[in-house]
């Protein structure tokens, strides 16, 4: 080989005589493939007769709900010294409890001390609804 056939060889793009010409897939092909093989509820053992399919259908269907946790005595007298009467959203108990605390707070009453003892109920009852997970951090 001359030096000027090296040159050009070494510096000249890449000829497309030496690629393969087959195709090597498409991005749908690629997208399906991904969701025959994410998996699902039910996929796990299987579901030759369409049972979880359908029952995804049907709940796909439904408005989605909020989960209502059962309340029980001290749940409930928590709710109820924040002032509520049943259950509540957690911003809203976050809400009322800043409110009952500025409203509460001794600075703000002079040293009241019913007021302090209020004070120490709504913190007691905002805690309690933490830990059990009415609040979320």
């Amino acid at each position: 080989m001359s030096q000027e056939e090296l040159d050009e060889a070494l510096h000249s793009p890449p000829k497309t005589e030496n690629r393969s010409s087959f195709g090597t897939g498409s991005a749908e092909a690629a997208r399906a493939a991904a969701r025959q093989a994410s998996p699902r509820p039910g996929d796990k053992h299987g579901d030759p007769f369409g049972v979880f399919a359908r029952y995804r259908y049907q709940q796909s269907k439904r408005p989605a709900t909020e989960r209502v946790k059962p309340l029980n005595e001290n749940d409930r007298r928590a709710l109820e010294t924040l002032g509520f009467t049943a259950h509540a959203k957690s911003d809203d108990i976050k809400t009322a409890y800043k409110n009952l605390v500025k409203k509460h707070h001794p600075d703000v009453n002079g040293g009241d001390a019913s007021s302090e003892e209020r004070l120490r109920a709504v913190i007691a009852a905002y805690s309690h609804l933490k830990k059990v997970g009415f609040v979320v951090r």
